[in-house]
């Protein structure tokens, strides 16, 4: 039974707006998120482990930094997300305070390392040695992970 009003029936309408609305919002998350999925990975080659007995990281509450690989296993520098530090000891400070205002802003952050298969661990070392002292700078010494990030067979990156 339908009400007669002045102007004659009342009509429905579905209203779209907030559909299409929604729509656009979604469309620019997702196109936001694929660029800052894009800004974490750097080629490189990454270790094959035999017999990996590990499972991918969660991808909220982590940060990825990565050791850009250098000509016959040097190192370029340090990057995290689009942060990028020179491989010298100013640098390695830089990039600690860097990863201590991560780690208060979060914390329950883990860091996850990549790094080629070519370069040494004496260029791998400043960087870890950043993490860990950024974790105690920001009180989570005991707490701070570091996933070492591989490439299983599958390849594919995972945490270790």
């Amino acid at each position: 039974m339908s009400v007669v009003h002045e102007r004659g029936n009342a009509r429905i309408e579905a209203n779209l707006t907030p559909m299409i609305d929604m729509t656009f919002l979604l469309i620019v998350f997702f196109v936001l998120v694929s660029r800052i999925s894009e800004v974490e990975n750097v080629p490189m080659e990454l270790p094959r482990p035999i017999d990996p007995a590990t499972v991918p990281p969660p991808e909220e509450g982590r940060v990825v930094l990565n050791v850009l690989p250098g000509p016959d296993g040097t190192v370029e520098g340090y990057k995290v997300g689009a942060a990028q530090f020179a491989p010298t000891p100013d640098g390695a400070a830089a990039l600690e305070r860097h990863l201590a205002t991560l780690l208060a802003q979060n914390p329950d952050l883990d860091v996850n390392l990549r790094a080629d298969r070519a370069t040494s661990y004496a260029d791998i070392s400043p960087a870890l040695e950043a993490v860990a002292a950024a974790g105690r700078t920001s009180d989570r010494a005991a707490s701070t992970r570091i996933n070492l990030v591989v490439v299983n067979d599958q390849r594919r990156s995972v945490a270790r």
